[in-house]
């Protein structure tokens, strides 16, 4: 069979056109293609704020000065604690038994018959002091010698 040049003018125009057509069909995928790539980009960005931020945090962090560690036994700082707030006449000190993988110092804290002010000043006191202090366990009830006032167990621990 012999195509007319007017023929081939049309077959190389319909060819024409369907490879146009599939290069805009191309082009469309590679956009679409793009544009997630451009979110995924974004979102990596935004993770890589984030990690710079806390980073950032951290080392201020660790630049702050750290509570030290308690330069005397555990026992005898709340002793302390409970003297200079008047308390050391209801105070009753319990050293708790730690496992041995922890490196831990725990007393229990009994302070009978407090007023709210003193029970506040003396938490305040272990929470905020010079010593990496922790509590553990608090129990409060009502006091046998009065309604009015409040008994205090607690158990207090302290990096060794």
């Amino acid at each position: 069979m012999v195509l007319s040049s007017r023929e081939k003018l049309l077959l190389a125009l319909l060819a024409l056109v369907l490879a146009g057509a599939a290069l805009l069909l191309a082009a469309k995928a590679i956009n679409g293609y793009e544009n997630q790539l451009r979110a995924q980009v974004e979102s990596a960005e935004g993770a890589l704020q984030q990690i710079r931020a806390a980073r950032e945090e951290l080392e201020k962090l660790q630049r702050r000065p750290r509570t030290p560690a308690l330069q005397q036994p555990l026992l005898a700082y709340l002793e302390q604690l409970a003297k200079k707030r008047g308390l050391s006449d209801r105070l009753q000190l319990n050293g708790v038994p730690q496992d041995r993988g922890k490196n831990l110092e725990a007393v229990e804290v009994k302070l009978d018959a407090l007023a709210l002010e003193e029970l506040l000043g003396f938490v305040y006191d272990v929470e905020t002091g010079n010593a990496a202090l922790g509590i553990d366990q608090v129990e409060l009830t009502p006091s046998f010698r009065s309604r009015d006032l409040i008994r205090l167990t607690m158990r207090v621990l302290a990096q060794r």
